[in-house]
């Protein structure tokens, strides 16, 4: 069997031999992260946005020749890019 001493003396040689793979490893599970907190918090976001949209009277705003939808402009005075909302 193996028993937990020997799993962390196995983890310490690890360590010890390849600390580069080690790093990268970690940068990996951060990066990884930090891209998943970003989908869900879009996923939130985004079932809000169709009542902010009507509370500050957004307008989509179209490309010259009108076949690209670029942003919204609100009333508050700020242009919001909502590319999931403009397909």
């Amino acid at each position: 069997m193996n028993s937990p001493l020997l799993s962390l003396t196995k983890a310490k040689h690890f360590i010890r031999q390849k600390p580069r793979d080690l790093l990268l490893m970690l940068v990996l599970a951060i990066i990884l992260g930090k891209l998943s907190s970003l989908y869900f918090s879009v996923n939130v976001d985004d079932g809000n946005w169709a009542q902010f949209k009507e509370e500050h009277h957004c307008v989509l705003l179209t490309s010259p020749t009108g076949t690209q939808r670029l942003s919204w402009q609100c009333d508050d005075g700020k242009t919001y890019f909502r590319w999931r909302q403009q397909r």
